[in-house]
């Protein structure tokens, strides 16, 4: 049976989960954690077919190639708790960062493309709509 394709909010904490990835890293070990950490059971072969994850894990791959894992540095519980939540805030903004530029590419690439239809005004593609007027 085939699993269920994976929401666009659960790509992104497999993403954070990528970016913060210490140690030794393969599809089986992530597919592991994503269902560990997350609760999202998924094959490697589904995570393969998502660009954004895709891409973060051979990135992940490069920064680990060669890098011995660290040993955690010493210190309270209550340092070590803020240092990963900080580490985690790293992942998700780079995790952000990256999906807001691939969204900024797709407005432009449709003004782009509204541009070469004729008779088209674009303020009326950008012009609020009768719902957001209502919210302020």
């Amino acid at each position: 049976m085939a699993l269920p394709k994976i929401s666009s909010q659960e790509q992104r904490k497999i993403e954070v989960l990528i970016n913060k990835w210490k140690g030794k890293l393969t599809w089986a070990s992530l597919v592991e954690r994503a269902e560990l950490e997350l609760g999202i059971r998924v094959t490697r072969q589904t995570l393969c077919t998502y660009a954004g994850i895709s891409h973060a894990y051979k990135d992940k791959k490069n920064q680990l190639r060669g890098v011995p894992s660290s040993m955690p540095e010493k210190g309270t519980v209550a340092s070590a708790s803020l240092a990963q939540q900080v580490e985690n805030l790293k992942a998700e903004i780079v995790v952000f960062e990256r999906k807001n530029n691939e969204q900024l590419r797709l407005i432009e690439r449709i003004l782009s493309n509204a541009r070469e239809i004729p008779n088209l005004d674009l303020r009326t593609l950008i012009k609020k709509r009768p719902e957001e007027m209502n919210n302020g």
